[in-house]
Parts: structure tokens; sequence; C-alpha cells
């Protein structure tokens, strides 16, 4: 189908006057949690602290003055070159938008009418990438470099050509060294290429697909090159059976409502098989023969699925052995920031196994599902308005580069999260109904965080 036939048809200027409202929305809810300023927590200190290290010494060093190996590096350059707060807000803001457009073009081409309309008023009203974009974290980049990525590459093995192909190289190489989860994801993306039965649509050769990944790799290799050099031996306590709960309790609450406290009060065990039953269910299968909107097969949409639920997988898969092995933080707060980049591809994932016999209880069932999203979003929207932000005058004043260098030298081996002196606010908070966060009596700027955890 010709570019012309598809501007003038229907169903195609609908999901593109949803889309634009779907931005507006999202921008606007962004604008206005953000409008009094970005939140921080401990990790946010050593992103600074090492921004400030890196424009005064033209070295990536944290605050002790030790080498950098607490996360890939690409974060701290883009904070450096960033600079000022209002140049981290429109970041943030910009990162938020375009991961919404990036996954609504994937829902364009690999879902069908009757179910795309809902993925940019979903993936609009997702709680996860709006809390994340509250704070001054670098999980709002890795978002953007994601869906990104993921559009590129699938424009990729559609359409072929060296241009697509070198331009999903790159944002493949910048995933690992903005989030070590960046490499958990091109994992998954490579499994369910190769996944045994997979219709081979793909336009690249084998050799260019090889050559694809050995490119993406090599930020990954050059980094881990580096840590071992440098010999990292953080670990963190954990609670295993409560760590991998957290995840599962998260990634339940995207679909159905589920009160924050009970985590705590139904065993473990039921969390972790909640896990197992949602991966289970989005399991990719044919549901048809029903081409997209944006008119790929039904095989393409076979081929999306796969990749992205590959991609689940092997994140979920390493991100809870890095937690379990100490590398990363544990808790439904850590759960719910390391995972938010899985949120639209789980979203998709719903649509594309969707299937309902009859019309009228699936339309309900996604409005029912949309509700929610938007009422746990509300509860989000006016609880994290009132987080304190963080002063972040970059580079001045320079006594809180000097307080934020000091505050994270202080080393605590048994950091679990953040110190109740930088309270870590999330959605899991606003969900459990609380009220509105009370000014801390100590100033943010000149609170004591602990040594940051390792996060993927």
């Amino acid at each position: 189908m010709r570019r012309t036939e598809l501007l003038v048809n229907s169903p195609t200027r609908r999901y593109l006057v949803l889309l634009l409202l779907a931005a507006l929305l999202s921008g606007g809810l962004y604008w206005y949690v953000a409008s009094s300023g970005l939140a921080g927590t401990a990790d946010t200190y050593s992103y600074v602290s090492a921004a400030y290290k890196l424009q005064q010494s033209g070295r990536l060093l944290p605050a002790a003055g030790q080498a950098y190996q607490w996360w890939p590096p690409l974060f701290i350059l883009v904070l450096r070159l960033v600079g000022a707060a209002e140049g981290v807000r429109w970041l943030n803001g910009v990162c938020l938008v375009g991961a919404l457009l990036a996954w609504s073009t994937v829902g364009y081409w690999l879902l069908p009418v009757r179910r795309a309309w809902a993925l940019p008023l979903l993936v609009a009203l997702g709680s996860p990438t709006l809390v994340v974009s509250k704070f001054l974290w670098s999980e709002s980049l890795l978002n953007v470099l994601w869906a990104s990525y993921f559009l590129m590459f699938l424009a990729w093995l559609r359409r072929g050509g060296w241009r697509l192909g070198l331009l999903a190289t790159i944002l493949g190489w910048l995933l690992p060294l903005q989030r070590i989860a960046g490499a958990f994801l091109l994992l998954g993306v490579g499994l369910g290429l190769a996944w045994p039965g997979t219709p081979r649509l793909a336009q690249p050769n084998r050799r260019a697909q090889m050559i694809h990944f050995a490119g993406v790799s090599s930020g990954l290799v050059l980094w881990q090159l580096h840590q071992s050099m440098l010999g990292n031996t953080l670990a963190l306590p954990q609670d295993p059976y409560q760590a991998v709960a957290s995840f599962g309790f998260v990634m339940g609450r995207w679909l159905v409502p589920l009160p924050a406290v009970w985590l705590i009060s139904v065993p473990s065990f039921c969390w972790i098989l909640l896990l197992m039953g949602v991966v289970r269910l989005l399991w990719p299968q044919q549901t048809g023969r029903l081409a997209s909107i944006g008119g790929w097969s039904a095989s393409w949409s076979l081929l999306g699925a796969r990749l992205l639920f590959g991609a689940l997988v092997s994140t979920l898969i390493l991100l809870i052995g890095s937690v379990l092995t100490g590398r990363a933080g544990a808790g439904v707060h850590e759960a719910e920031r390391f995972i938010t980049a899985l949120y639209p591809p789980v979203v998709l994932l719903v649509l594309l196994i969707w299937r309902s016999q009859y019309r009228w209880l699936g339309s309900s069932l996604l409005t029912a599902w949309l509700l929610y999203q938007a009422v746990r979003l509300g509860h989000n929207v006016q609880y994290l308005r009132h987080v304190r932000p963080i002063e972040l005058n970059y580079p001045h004043p320079r006594a809180f580069w000097e307080q934020a260098a000091k505050a994270a030298t202080r080393v605590r081996p048994s950091y679990r999260g953040t110190p109740p002196a930088v309270p870590q606010w999330s959605g899991a908070a606003a969900d459990a109904g609380a009220a509105a966060p009370a000014r801390p009596a100590v100033p943010m700027q000149t609170a004591e965080p602990a040594t940051p955890g390792a996060a993927p």
C-alpha cells in the first residue's frame, strides 16, 4: 500500500489523531507533575556527583575519587551535556513522549484495527513510565532508547537497507552503555529472532543479522572489560523470596488492581506463581489472520510478539539473577523501577494475544483496563506533584555539588534501598492510598544518602 493511500485511510487517520491526543495527554501530565521540580533519591546524588567530577576533571569518577564502576557511563555523559535542572526536566519529558510515539508506531505495524486504538492510551496512562520521569534517574533515557531500537530493528527486518541497519545497530550499541538491563533486552530480541518456527520474513540475511548483534554487543563487552579490570565486588544482601515476589506483584498490578498491603500479607510464593502465570499468559501465539492497521501480515505480528516475549523473559530472568546475587537492590520500589522498560511490551503482548469470541466483551474488558490505569495514574499524579524536588542548578551552587560528593562517599555495605533521609517515592505508595508526603525536616540537598545499589 502506498504512503499516500495510508494517509487517507480512515483507520490510519483516526489512529494518528488518537496518537496525537495520547502524546498531548502524556506530555500534559508530565508537565503537571514535573513543574514543581524533579525529585531525587540516593542514586541521584551519585549521578550528579559523577557528572560534576567529569566536568571538573574530564574523568569519569564517583565522589570518593576511585574508578567509576557503579553504572554504565552513558547517562552520566548525557547529564554532563544537558547541565541545568531545566535541561534534565526537558530531557525526561522528551524521552517520555518519544517512547510513547515509538511504541505506538510499533503497535500500528503489529496490531489489528480493533485492538490498536488501546495501545497509545494504555501507554500514555501507564504509571510506571510517568513515575520514573519525575525523578532524576536513568530509566527515562533507557525507555526511549529501547523503544527507538525496537522500532528501528523491526523496520530493518521488514525493509532491509544498510541505513536502517546502521541506525538500529547504533541504538542497540547505546542500550548496554545506558543500563546493563539494555543488554538483557538485546539478548531477548536475539533469542526471539532465533525462535524455532519463527517465520523467515526478515529482509536482512543471517550474516547481516549476526553482524548487527555483534555490533550491539561490543558496547557491553567494552564496559565489562572495564568492570573486570576494576574488580567490582559490590554485593547487597537480599531476601530471595521477597525479591522475586516483588517482580510478580509489580507485573500483576500492571494488569489488575492489587493493594500494596497485599505484598506483605500474601505469602511470597503466591506472587512468584503470579509472575510465572503472567509470563505464561503472554506466550506468543497465532491469534488469527487479520492484517495490522498498518497493513502488515499476521506473520509479522507473530514475529514481533516473539521478539518482545524474548526480551521480557530474558530481562526478568537476568534482573532477578542480579538481585539474588546482590548486584541490584531489592524491594517493590526497585522492582517497579527496574522493569519500567517492560511495561509497553507487556501491553503490546496482551493486545497481540487478546482473544474474545464476543466483540462486546473484549471492548468492555479493554475499557475496564483503561479506566483502571487512569484511576491509578490519577492517584500517582497527585502524589508525585507534592514530592519535594531536589536542587539541581547545574553546575551551581557549588555547595550542592560538594555536599552531594561528600554524601555519596559514605559507604554502607548493608544498603537495601534509599535511606529514610532521602525518601524513595514510588507509585506503590500512592496506590496504597498514602497521603502526600510532608516536606523533610532536613533539606533534600543536604540529606545523607547511602551508597547506591548497583542497578542493572
